[in-house]
């Protein structure tokens, strides 16, 4: 995991947190990226005070949504560039005035279809899961590094089927953590309404700076509207091409695991779920 210091004296400790965060898998997109933002529950409560301000302001909007706000569509229909470009850079100076620690994990979507999909359980096939998992982990990992000792509760933008399914092995997957770690990955993560719960929309402008970095390098993105969370506390976690390849060769050992790669045609989730569970547990040592 790499982390990049902000300016000093931004600390978010001392408190129960939550983390909030924006999957990036659009169209066309070669990156795979969830990014999320991690504050205490008071700071929230104040963020989103100072985030619905701004939205009201002339001209308002009642939501925000980067992919509207790029292609000046849904809430930016009708709007020019230049006024797009402003409110976003208002938004973006409220998010980091409230100082989160930022946290991303991301792989090549090339790389994850053709190593890991033809060999994953069908419920585990989504590279949702992948990157849900890798930012819970790591994030307390880091935590853990860094002397925090409150776990984390994790909201998500609502993700529809993928999310309830992954969201289904956490308690199986925080056991296989060490306890130091496990004691750091709270309650079961929730899923909501980014339209009403206002940090989401925060980290889908995060997202979305943190992918167009990765995508286009050759840009100045201090430039960008969204430059403001440059300075902000940062941890990233790339699935890389050999981690892939030792998940692939770990799964191929779990015996029986040909039988779930693909959907039933009863499907039913808790069935598959208990199959699944039932196979790796038969493969552990």
């Amino acid at each position: 995991m790499r982390l990049r210091q902000s300016p000093p004296g931004r600390e978010c400790n001392g408190h129960v947190q939550s983390l909030l965060r924006r999957f990036e898998q659009r169209q066309g997109s070669k990156t795979l990226l969830l990014a999320g933002c991690v504050q205490k529950y008071s700071v929230w409560a104040n963020f989103s005070i100072g985030w619905e301000a701004v939205l009201a302001a002339e001209p308002s909007i009642k939501y925000f949504h980067m992919q509207e706000a790029r292609k000046l569509d849904g809430q930016f229909a009708r709007w020019k560039a230049k006024d797009r470009d402003a409110k976003i850079r208002r938004l973006a100076e409220v998010a980091a005035s409230y100082h989160p620690w930022t946290i991303t994990a991301w792989m090549s979507r090339k790389e994850h279809d053709a190593i890991l999909r033809p060999i994953a359980p069908f419920l585990l096939q989504q590279p949702y899961f992948s990157v849900f998992y890798a930012v819970i982990i790591n994030l307390a990992r880091w935590h853990h590094s860094d002397g925090v000792t409150l776990p984390v509760d994790f909201i998500f933008d609502d993700q529809g089927a993928v999310g309830d399914e992954a969201v289904l092995w956490y308690n199986q997957i925080k056991k296989w953590q060490k306890p130091e770690i496990a004691a750091l990955m709270g309650s079961v993560p929730k899923f909501e309404n980014d339209e009403f719960v206002l940090p989401l929309q925060a980290a889908d402008m995060l997202a979305w700076h943190i992918r167009r970095h990765k995508e286009h390098p050759e840009e100045d993105d201090s430039k960008w509207p969204t430059a403001p969370f440059m300075g902000l506390l940062h941890a990233e976690v790339e699935i890389t091409k050999d981690v892939l390849v030792s998940l692939a060769e770990q799964m191929k050992r779990v015996p029986g695991v040909a039988t779930v790669q693909r959907k039933p045609k009863n499907y039913k989730k808790s069935e598959m779920h208990r199959t699944l569970q039932a196979l790796l547990k038969k493969g552990e040592p």
